[in-house]
């Protein structure tokens, strides 16, 4: 081929690019862009944890530099010039902060995907970027200093540290959880029992005292010292091998084994009860190896409170106030509604007694390799998951945060079956193309509002900030996944267990007569 052949098929080549890229829009020519030039280094930390620095090179930081400022000298208004006329050079000394600012935000948000795709890499949830941050220190004798410690942060948090280098490349470090690669086992006719179960007295008698606990309220102590599950607010700091770590007045705590600045307090209750307003609880726990903070992870942590107030749930009473506020005239028409809700809910319960044999079933037979070390942030979406369970059940907020404290502290031996499930009932949801809906995601929302007396758009406000759609969104997806492989399973009714006989015969009470005298002697 000669070379005019070749500079003519060539620049045939170009043209078919440039008309692709013009198919695109600004955002898809970007990550087409970025996907060229960025380049990824990546590092194994550790079973299904990477490392990747991405650099994204100047030429490219320079054109968006210069189309960002393009733009905007068109429509800037600078005082001295008509709209459009300004000078370049002042434009971007009036701009050169602000479009620095969101050209970073850009390029870490999108250099990140753009780096996912380049290397093909299935992540799990948002990226940790490694940030050096500043921090004030307090000394264990007086006065403070200040120190810079690399931090892994979430992306709103780290593009306030990550600035625009004068010269040279942008570079950025993140760590990524991978997605296992496993096979599915057979997902047809797996065998499941239905539970017999029925609603008796006592429970609702339980029902009705979780309900009374869902209008408590916590109310000062005057006297007496703490007892479990009161709410302590203290003067807290967290100090480790003598530097002041974290500081917080009025700081509120609960009298049970807790979870503070990401370190878990266990035995923590039993340093608490019997302490009053006045005193000073020390207590000491091990900072855990998956502490955002490196500089502390595995050493001792010291934490004083220096209680401030006491305040215990006080539940109102079963009067004809408490019955009015709930639209009963009697206890009798309170308990037969409640009951004529418990068996609804009861099937429910039923059902997802089922499901989550499916879902033993699915994790039994399963094999997959997992992380070595779960990261806090796994725990925490564990733990957001399960709280966002308990509301849509009616569990009491004070209840909840109980529960999820209790939780927290030994959560790291279920957060492993909570994440190979995800991954299980998320490739079923794959393979057979199931989702939620936007309808679906509202319903739930708005059964979660009237359960809790609060207005749909509030709760969801609530949901919205961090991962709590999301948590919600693949509870419900899981819901359905579980519910469609139910359909298929093989379901045989579980026999309801006998009871005890109450009355024995002569013969049995004459033996333990016998035995009675016997031990006597």
């Amino acid at each position: 081929m000669s070379d005019e052949e070749m500079t003519a098929d060539q620049e045939e080549v170009l043209e078919e690019q440039e008309e692709d890229l013009e198919e695109l829009d600004e955002d898809e020519k970007l990550m087409a862009k970025l996907k060229e030039s960025i380049s990824v280094e990546k590092e194994e930390i550790g079973s299904l944890r990477s490392k990747l620095t991405i650099t994204v090179p100047r030429e490219t930081l320079d054109e968006r530099l210069g189309k960002e400022f393009g733009d905007l000298k068109r429509d800037a208004i600078v005082p001295g010039f008509r709209k459009g006329r300004a000078p370049m050079v002042l434009v971007q000394k009036r701009f050169g902060t602000e479009v620095g600012d969101q050209l970073v935000a850009q390029m870490v948000g999108r250099g990140y995907e753009a780096a996912i795709e380049k290397e093909d890499l299935k992540v799990i949830g948002d990226p940790l970027i490694w940030c050096k941050v500043k921090e004030e220190r307090e000394q264990q004798g007086g006065g403070s200093r200040t120190v810079e410690v690399d931090k892994l942060l979430p992306f709103g948090e780290a593009i306030d540290h990550i600035k625009l280098p004068k010269e040279g490349a942008l570079t950025f470090t993140t760590e990524v959880d991978i997605k296992p690669e496993f096979e599915l086992p057979e997902v047809t006719k797996i065998p499941v029992k239905r539970p017999a179960q029925k609603i008796t007295a006592k429970d609702v008698d339980r029902e009705l005292k979780t309900m009374r606990s869902f209008h408590g309220t916590f109310q000062p102590v005057e006297k007496g010292g703490v007892k479990a599950d009161d709410l302590m607010y203290a003067d807290m700091k967290m100090t480790v091998d003598g530097e002041v770590i974290a500081r917080e007045e009025n700081f509120d705590i609960p009298a049970r084994d807790t979870w503070v600045k990401g370190v878990t307090l266990k035995g923590f209750v039993d340093a608490a009860v019997g302490k009053k307003v006045g005193d000073t609880i020390t207590f000491e726990a091990t900072v855990p190896e998956e502490h955002e903070n490196i500089d502390i992870r595995g050493k001792t942590a010291v934490f004083t409170f220096n209680i401030l107030e006491i305040k215990r749930l006080e539940v109102p009473p079963m009067d004809e106030e408490f019955l009015s506020r709930l639209g009963f005239d009697s206890e009798k028409e309170l308990r037969e509604a409640l009951k004529l809700d418990m068996e609804a809910r009861l099937e429910q319960e039923i059902s997802a007694n089922m499901r989550d044999q499916i879902a033993q079933h699915l994790l039994d037979h399963t094999e997959m390799e997992l992380p070595e070390a779960v990261s806090q942030r796994s725990t925490e979406r564990a733990l957001a998951r399960r709280m966002i369970e308990m509301y849509r059940r009616n569990v009491p907020p004070s209840e909840v945060e109980k529960s999820l404290d209790k939780m927290r502290a030994e959560a790291r031996k279920d957060v492993n079956r909570q994440l190979k499930l995800l991954f299980i009932l998320d490739k079923v949801a794959d393979e057979r193309d199931i989702a939620v809906s936007e309808e679906e995601l509202n319903g739930a929302i708005a059964a979660i509002a009237q359960r809790q007396g609060r207005r749909f758009d509030r709760v969801r406000d609530e949901l919205s900030k961090g991962e709590g759609m999301m948590n919600l969104y693949l509870q419900i997806r899981d819901e359905k996944v579980l519910s469609a492989l139910l359909e298929d399973a093989e379901i045989t009714e579980a026999k309801t267990p006998k009871k005890a006989a109450k009355k024995s015969s002569k013969k049995t009470s004459a033996k333990k007569t016998s035995k009675k005298s016997t031990e006597k002697t």
